[in-house]
């Protein structure tokens, strides 16, 4: 069924495949209404379509709004769902940020509990996602009475997605970011390296240049 659509989510850098793997899921949609999978890819590519905009632009927002809304649907077919759940979450996060912080809040709650759905159905989902999404997640909410931010739990889970998926950038970078912010400037700086000297993946040169970006930036302030 997925045949020629997961190479165009897959290599998502190359002008128009998200655009196409679009069109493609929206009419197996139509021909499978009860496939929960085919919503699940969709809000994956919703998701990037939307990360791949210019920053406070109202398309990228819309392409969360939809990501979002077929993750839930996803969920709503399925609520075992690792597909739905992660990538419901995920647009639900950079849609909370793009409409700043009370909106982020909001979403908290619910982005937490499909975290871990997902983590409990596929602690290994797209590079250790859970694990990675839920560390940012412990790292950057507010902490008691506010939310559930927690730097005991983000570090645990920040450092196990490093730990099952070594050569995915994000999870070293939302690592790196967590030791600076509590003063671990040498495990940081470790993981600054590996950025640094290690291949980009070719088929994610954008975004991967985009984290690697950051961690030269983070290296500069803690040198």
């Amino acid at each position: 069924m997925f045949e020629a659509i997961n190479p165009l989510i897959d290599k998502k850098e190359v002008p128009g495949n998200l655009v196409r793997a679009v069109e493609l899921l929206n009419e197996l949609k139509k021909q499978h209404p009860a496939e929960d999978l085919i919503r699940g890819k969709l809000s994956h590519a919703y998701y990037f379509k939307g990360r791949f905009q210019p920053e406070g632009s109202r398309e990228r927002e819309h392409l969360f709004e939809l990501g979002m809304e077929s993750g839930r649907e996803a969920v709503t077919l399925n609520p075992r769902s690792a597909y739905g759940h992660f990538w419901y979450a995920a647009n639900t996060g950079l849609l909370g940020l793009a409409r700043g912080i009370m909106q982020s809040l909001r979403g908290i709650e619910p982005m937490h509990q499909s975290l871990l759905t997902c983590l409990k159905e596929n602690e290994r989902f797209f590079f250790a996602g859970p694990h990675r999404a839920l560390g940012r997640l412990y790292h950057q909410a507010p902490g008691w009475p506010l939310s559930i931010g927690s730097k005991t739990k983000a570090v645990e889970h920040l450092e196990r997605a490093v730990e099952l998926a070594p050569q995915f950038f994000l999870n070293r970078l939302f690592l790196i970011e967590f030791y600076v912010d509590v003063g671990k400037k040498k495990q940081a700086q470790e993981h600054v390296d590996y950025m640094l000297n290690t291949p980009m993946n070719p088929d994610h040169v954008i975004e991967d240049g985009e984290y690697r970006d950051q961690a030269a930036k983070i290296r500069q302030r803690i040198m």
